[in-house]
Order: structure tokens, then C-alpha cells, then sequence
């Protein structure tokens, strides 16, 4: 499907690519991994051919469909949620289009049947590619993504301007999914999602049938997903069979066989130098020393990979609170007309570690502004306990950076008797080395910026620990960094993070937010994290399940307004089982009804697509008119079935 060749890339002094080869099959799903700046951004940009290697190329199988996910939040408006995914590459917008054109000119101008065969031709390549489209199930199923995205029903006719980037990032990966490409290239597609819509994604990418390259830091969802690591390392591509887990143990095979190579060939240099340097200068041993130079000029020298720099962040003892420090009695918080929270009661100790969990908008960013004393409750209260030093993390936290300073100013400014070489100790654990600590935060991108202020956070002295998605812009080591910090301090935590390998070893108590149009419930869970996490995981499973036994058989169209006026109230009390009796036997009759339109409508298809049926006049003529008759009535009796479905259930 797509062959990298001994490519080359460089930029300036700084050489990405050096003769890399690498290969990316059908079907196959692969983890794209290296350090930041290794050149995965600028390989994806060679596979989509937005850039072009130096020397060597990047080939690509014939009519190969590629959606792609990048990390920057897409520019989407003028539309609703709904129309937006539909819209899939923009392609069912032109052939819809085109398709009205058509049948309104042979509707009002039959002759031109006749008159113009490459119009027809044209017509019915159009209805060949609505086809392949799915066109009359795209509808249900960009529903079923969006609501596996965590959108409401009532989300769906929404302007995409009433969303933030988060949730426009989900619209994005939306569309994507349900183009159903060769190729999903993704680019951290689950830094914007809750755990539900995460595990949801899982799922849908583990029964995709097309090949993925994703790039991710989120090491759970790669060993759920992929079946192949490409490592970028050493200016070269290097492919690993197996998950995240099975690459770091064939990763370490490689080295140690590669050390062992190495450490061979250098005893080998060492004795080629040792002998020119002692037999150099000697006539009868001339010609064998320069023998020997042209032996090692000759020699390709086995190179090891750098050095991990293996950088380590402890706390501070965490100064003396009280036990309790966080009080919140009888809380509740609106915002204009919406009920965010209400009757919230709840203590925390000093020393535990809660996780905050529930889905995106149920209120866990604005709970932790309220305990962090950012937000005041609508009502009710929420007091800080004795000698409680608060450090906050927030989503936004690196709007906060002051421009004009350098990052290791602002690093220095919240750490000013720390020494300057683990002041830069720690900016090098947060990807900020050498002279890159000298950069003023105004040329930061976001996500520096927000490695910059999670750095002062873990800098600065408190024994209250608030944390709203803090791994959100970090790599795996750096994650690794502040795991293994948070795991030694002695302080009280709080944290919100859909990185469940991150979370697991760090909380001790689970709080979970239930949404609800009365305002979120808040209760704390019995069990651990892991639990909750097993408890989330099957209920996942479980809906995706149903979801794909109701519509097995469901075919929906787009509800017209004649549809629409057809359906029926929504019964306020229970039906009679007379009445269940009738609407069973009316589900049943539709269905064949339904059945029997769709293989009419795929006749139909079939004749059109075929070049000699516009040689007919009369019959063309007709089979356009029947299909736009089996289309309304398609629509009509979908939207009645599924009411009866509804007041079945």
C-alpha cells in the first residue's frame, strides 16, 4: 500500500531521514513512535504528499483513499454537527448535487436523453458512486460514530460554531471514520476524548478493515489497537511485529545484538589504529599500514543509538495540612439556564488520591476550579482546610506564562534557590535541552507552553495537588517523568486524565460524575480505578453490540418534511398489548415492503450504471422517475419503522 524507499530529509543541519526504508501493508495497523522532533509529522506529511523526501520516494498503491487526523483543531463552520461528518471529503456534496441537476433537466427536457448520450453516461457514474458511497445507510451510521464521539442526539443539528476545539476535533474524526478510507492516518486522536468515547474508538478501530497509522502517546489504546511498531531512530525506519509491549522487548533484542556488534567492531578499529600508529613510519611496514587505513576507510561503522537521558523529578516533603482539606457541603453551580451541579457533599482527606471520572461537559474541569478556588459554587460552599498549599494544573494553565520570559526565567521564578543544573534538569525531563531553554514562552507552540507550566507546577512547594489532563502534550518519557514523581509525593491528589496507565498506579479513590439534565450527581465508587475501568470496558462492549443488532436491518434516509409529519406522538402511557399485536404485525409488513424497495432500488442502480440503457429513451426516462418514487417512499416508510421500533422497545 505505501513504500518508503531510501529516503533522505533534511532540514538545514539537522538530518530526519538518512536512506530509511519502510513499508506499510493492507489492512495493517501500525504505531508510529519516536521522540519528538524525530520526523513522524514529517513523514505523514510525505505519505499524504505534502512534502517530498530529498532523494529517494514515497510510493502509494493506485486510488488510494487516505483520511487523516492531524493535531490541530480543524476551521469547520457553516454547518451543523450532522451535515459536517456527512460531508465526508466533500465529494458526496458535488456528486448530490450534480445527481439534482440531472433529474430536474431530464424531468423538465426528456428529449435530452437523446440529444445528449455523454450527459447520461455522466449520470450514471454519478449513481455507481453514490453507491460505493452507502449513501442510503451514511446517515445512520454518521449518527452511531457521533454518538460513539460522546455527541447527544441533540447535538446533531447544532452549528459547529457552539463548539469548542476539543469537540470540533471530534467532529473531524468523525467525518474521517465514517469515509471509511484505505489509509487512517492519525495524529493523537484521543487527546480530546473522554474514557467512554475512548474505549468506543478502541472498538472501531479494532474491527476497522482498512490499514491505520497512528501516532500516540496513550500506550494502553496502541497495545489494544496496533499489530505493528515503525520506530523512527537513528535516522532510520525500524519495524517491529506485535504491539507497544512485544516492540519493547524486540527493541532490546536488536540492541543487545547491536552493542555486541559494535563493541566487536570497535576492538577491530582499535587494532587497525594501533597498528598504523606503531608501524606507520617503518618502510617494510608501509604498505600494510596503508593497507589497513583503507580497510577502515572502507568499514561501515556500526553506530548506536543515543543515550536516553534518564532524568528524575522528586518532590519536596510535602509541608504539614489538616486532615481534611478540602470541605464542600451542599454545593451547587449554574451557569446561565444549565445546572452543572447540585446537592454535592464531599471531604478530602489529606493523602488521598482521587480520580475524577464520567464523561466529557458532565463537570469535571468545573469541580476542580471549585476546589481549587478558581469557581464559586451558585450555592452552598467549598472550604480549603488548614495550612493547605494548593498547586493547580489547569487545561488552560499555559495562557498563565508571562511572554517576554524565557522558559528556564519561569522556571528559575517559582524555584529561585535550586540549583541551575536541576533547574535545567528538569526542563530537559519536559523536552526543553540545551539552548532550548532559552526561547521566550511568546514563540512557544501550545503544547510547550503547557509543558512549561506543568514544569513550574511540579517546581513549585504545595501539599495539594490538582491535575486536570496533565499528560495531554507530553511524550512517553516525560510521562514517564511525572508518573514517577506523582508516584513519590507525599501530598494530597487530585486528578482528571483519560490516560488510564497513567492513572491506575497513582489514585486510591474514584469519583465519578453522572450527567444528567437535573444537574451531575457526584458518588464516590467502592472499588479502584482498575474496577471502574473493567465496569466502563464492558458497558462499551455492550453498547456497541446492541447498537449493531437493532440496525442490522435498518436502511434510514433522509427525513423529509412529508416524513416528519407522518410520525406519530410519543404515547405517555403504556400501550395495550391489542396494541403492541397491531404494531407488531405493521413492523413485520413494512420490513417486507422495505426489503422488497431496496432490491428494486439496486436494480434500478444497476440497469442505469450500464451505457446501453440510454439508447432507450422511454426506459431511462421511467427508471429515473421510479427510483426518485422508491427513494420518497423509502423515506417515508423508514421513518414509520423506526417509530414502531421506538414504541416497541
Amino acid at each position: 500500500m505505501i513504500h518508503i524507499q531510501s529516503i533522505v530529509k533534511q532540514f538545514g543541519e539537522k538530518i530526519l531521514f538518512d536512506n530509511a526504508d519502510g513499508h506499510i501493508g493492507h489492512r495493517s495497523k501500525v504505531a508510529l513512535i519516536g521522540p519528538n522532533g524525530a520526523g513522524k509529522t514529517t513523514l505523514i506529511k510525505m505519505i499524504l504528499g505534502l512534502d517530498s523526501p530529498d532523494t529517494g520516494q514515497v510510493t502509494k498503491a493506485n486510488h488510494l483513499a487516505i483520511g487523516y487526523l492531524s493535531q490541530e483543531v480543524p476551521r469547520l463552520s457553516g454547518r451543523n454537527v450532522l451535515d459536517e461528518v456527512m460531508r465526508l471529503d466533500g465529494r458526496r456534496e458535488v456528486l448530490k448535487q450534480a445527481q439534482k441537476e440531472f433529474e430536474d433537466i431530464f424531468s423538465q427536457d426528456p428529449d435530452r436523453l437523446s440529444d445528449k448520450p455523454d450527459e447520461l453516461e455522466r449520470y450514471g457514474r454519478i449513481l455507481e458512486e453514490l453507491e460505493q458511497l452507502d449513501e442510503y445507510r451514511l446517515e445512520s451510521r454518521a449518527k452511531t460514530i457521533l454518538q460513539g464521539m460522546g455527541f447527544q442526539q441533540t447535538d446533531f443539528n447544532r452549528s459547529l460554531s457552539e463548539f469548542s476545539g476539543g469537540w470540533l476535533m471530534r467532529v473531524a474524526l468523525s467525518r474521517i471514520l465514517l469515509m471509511e478510507p484505505d489509509l487512517l492516518l492519525l495524529d493523537e486522536p484521543t487527546n480530546h476524548l473522554d474514557l467512554e468515547s475512548l474505549l468506543w474508538l478502541e472498538e472501531f478501530l479494532r474491527a476497522f478493515r482498512g490499514a491505520i497509522l497512528v501516532i500516540s502517546h496513550d500506550r494502553a489504546f496502541l497495545n489494544r489497537i496496533v499489530s505493528e511498531v515503525l520506530e523512527v531512530d537513528q535516522k532510520r525506519l525500524w519495524s517491529y511485529r506485535g504491539n507497544l509491549d512485544a516492540y519493547v522487548v524486540q527493541k532490546e533484542e536488536r540492541l543487545t545484538v547491536l552493542r555486541s556488534q559494535y563493541a566487536g567492531q570497535q576492538a577491530k578499529v582499535a587494532e587497525i589504529q594501533a597498528f598504523v600508529k606503531r608501524f606507520g613510519a617503518k618502510a617494510t611496514k608501509a604498505r600494510q599500514a596503508q593497507s589497513r587505513l583503507k580497510q577502515l576507510e572502507k568499514m561501515d561503522l556500526i553506530e548506536l543509538p543515543d543515550a536516553m537521558s534518564s532524568v528524575r523529578f522528586r518532590f519536596p516533603p510535602a509541608s504539614h495540612s489538616g486532615k481534611e482539606v478540602v470541605i464542600v457541603k451542599d454545593a451547587a453551580f449554574s451557569f446561565k439556564d444549565k445546572k452543572v451541579f447540585r446537592d454535592l457533599n464531599w471531604v478530602i482527606k489529606r493523602g488521598s488520591r482521587t480520580a475524577i471520572v464520567g464523561v466529557n461537559g458532565a463537570g469535571k474541569t468545573t469541580l476542580l476550579r471549585m476546589i481549587a478556588q478558581t469557581l464559586r459554587p451558585t450555592s452552598g460552599e467549598v472550604r480549603i482546610g488548614h495550612e493547605v498549599k494548593v498547586g493547580y494544573y489547569a487545561q488552560m494553565q499555559a495562557e498563565t506564562l508571562e511572554p517576554k520570559k524565557s522558559i528556564f526565567d519561569e522556571l528559575q521564578d517559582v524555584a529561585p534557590t535550586m540549583p541551575i543544573a536541576q533547574v535545567r534538569a528538569i526542563a530537559g525531563a519536559f523536552l526543553f535541552s540545551g539552548s532550548a531553554v532559552e526561547k521566550r514562552c511568546s514563540v512557544l507552540s501550545g503544547g510547550e507552553k503547557a509543558r512549561v507550566a506543568l514544569a513550574k507546577l511540579l517546581l513549585s512547594p504545595s501539599n495539594f495537588l490538582i491535575l486536570d489532563e496533565p499528560t495531554n502534550h507530553l511524550d512517553a518519557d516525560s510521562r514517564e517523568v511525572l508518573l514517577e514523581a506523582l508516584q513519590g509525593y507525599d501530598g494530597t491528589l487530585v486528578l482528571v486524565s483519560h490516560d488510564r496507565e497513567f492513572m491506575a498506579p497513582l489514585v486510591d479513590t474514584v469519583l465519578e460524575i453522572s450527567k444528567s439534565d437535573e444537574g451531575s450527581l457526584v458518588n464516590q465508587l467502592l472499588g479502584g480505578y482498575e474496577d471502574y475501568l473493567e465496569r466502563k470496558t464492558r458497558e462499551v462492549a455492550d453498547s456497541i453490540k446492541n447498537t449493531k443488532e437493532n440496525t442490522k436491518s435498518q436502511k434510514p434516509t433522509d427525513r423529509s418534511a412529508e416524513a416528519e409529519a407522518l410520525t406519530a406522538p410519543e404515547f405517555k402511557t403504556q400501550p395495550s398489548n391489542n396494541q403492541r399485536r397491531s404494531w407488531e404485525r405493521e413492523r413485520s409488513h413494512l420490513e417486507n415492503e422495505i426489503s422488497k424497495l431496496e432490491v428494486e432500488q439496486t436494480q434500478c442502480q444497476t440497469i442505469l450504471a450500464d451505457d446501453k440503457t440510454y439508447q432507450d429513451k422511454a426506459k431511462t426516462v421511467n427508471l429515473i422517475q421510479r427510483q426518485k418514487e422508491i427513494e420518497q417512499l423509502l423515506t417515508v416508510k423508514m421513518v414509520r419503522w423506526e417509530e414502531l421500533c421506538r414504541w416497541l422497545s
